[in-house]
């Protein structure tokens, strides 16, 4: 790629923590290695307008947070900042995170303003719900609206996962390939050599069989399945750890269970020591996962997964031989595949040994980067002069 200047609009961005954020943050870094490389985020976590974290230049912008920061939406003084960088700076190509942000439309139209070409990468598999229908009917309005503006304005579509590229469909959009969530398997290295690391600070038993969820604690994401399969567990010594942030109110009831615990959002390091001393990694997710990044962290550090079959996880996990998918919501089955790793640690470790092994060879950030400049020197000889 050169000394290209590469611009990604991402309404989510590190510190705030997310699939899409550490997705946004990795791709940027493998890139910065052979390029300059400038990210547009909403400013959702209080930080500097400009920043410069290690090659990848950072601006946050102006928003109003709504959602607690999942949704944000752009203050007009966010328009004036990203025109006066255009206006001073040669952008060469351009990626646009997800669709249905309207800093992924402004980005769109910038790039198309200054004649730069762009891709676009979805991130989900399915219709984002909510539990009020108004809610879900105006929000399904909002969203369509905003793809159609979007796909109006020339340029190829990506997604995380063969899941999104089919999603894509439903909106009239054929997608170019995929691009995959992945990880950095050096973010777990020192964890997996010296396990333990998250037993000691938390007294767990040498001989605990730890059970782990990651994500937002919500219901959404199947927290009461995995808590109500839990209780239905036959073992000597099991516990299960919930990391993550989310509507404590709804597992009030098991918080003062002491084989059950719940930090609360903890920082990568400590989900690396985690996963690092996990035996079974579980994501019974009613979401439709565009390619969940917890699934793939846990596949890194070798643990059993057990996870609903929706989205992308089953491109994760294609067969039994690489872990056990069940249907969204069915507790029964959730229960007997955790019951069944606990019961036969030999099959667990083999089965999390293939899964590691999976991951290892498709899901890496350098993998998924060299997609990224593929993708690019595509769309630049279809687009040879962006300026």
């Amino acid at each position: 790629m050169g000394s290209r200047q590469i611009v990604i609009f991402s309404a989510l961005y590190p510190p705030h923590l997310g699939g899409v954020e550490k997705y946004t943050q990795s791709i940027a870094g493998e890139l910065a290695k052979d390029s300059h490389l400038t990210v547009f985020c909403m400013n959702t976590e209080k930080q500097p307008e400009y920043s410069k974290q290690g090659d990848v230049e950072v601006f946050s912008l102006p928003c109003f947070a709504l959602q607690k920061g999942r949704f944000p939406v752009p203050r007009i003084s966010t328009i004036r900042i990203v025109q006066d960088w255009f206006q001073h700076n040669q952008a060469d190509f351009g990626i646009v995170q997800c669709r249905f942000y309207l800093l992924s439309l402004l980005g769109c139209r910038f790039f198309a303003k200054y004649r730069i070409p762009f891709i676009q990468i979805e991130h989900g598999a399915g219709d984002i719900t909510f539990t009020a229908p108004v809610v879900n009917w105006l929000w399904h309005r909002y969203d369509n609206l905003l793809t159609l503006l979007e796909k109006r304005i020339p340029h190829d579509f990506y997604a995380v996962s063969r899941a999104g590229l089919r999603w894509l469909e439903h909106y009239g959009i054929r997608g170019k390939g995929v691009i995959p969530n992945s990880v950095n398997p050096r973010d777990f290295e020192r964890f997996l050599t010296h396990p333990g690391v998250w037993r000691k600070a938390h007294d767990i038993p040498d001989d605990a069989l730890i059970i782990a969820f990651t994500g937002r604690i919500m219901q959404e994401k199947g927290v009461l399945d995995l808590l109500d399969a839990f209780d239905r567990l036959n073992g000597e010594s099991l516990f299960l750890v919930m990391a993550g942030d989310g509507d404590m109110k709804l597992v009030q009831p098991w918080m003062d269970r002491k084989n059950i615990l719940f930090p609360g959002q903890i920082p990568f390091s400590e989900v690396a020591s985690l996963l690092a001393d996990t035996a079974v990694f579980c994501l019974p997710s009613h979401f439709t996962e565009g390619m969940p990044t917890g699934v793939l962290e846990a596949g890194c550090c070798g643990a059993a997964v057990v996870a609903s079959d929706g989205g992308g996880t089953a491109e994760i996990i294609p067969d039994r031989e690489h872990g056990w998918l069940i249907p969204s919501g069915n507790v029964d089955e959730l229960t007997e595949a955790l019951q069944w790793y606990i019961d036969h640690p030999e099959e667990r470790a083999r089965v999390g040994s293939k899964l590691r092994a999976r991951v290892l060879d498709l899901f890496t950030w350098n993998r998924a980067a060299r997609l990224v400049v593929d993708a690019m020197e595509m769309s630049l000889q279809s687009f040879p002069h962006p300026r």
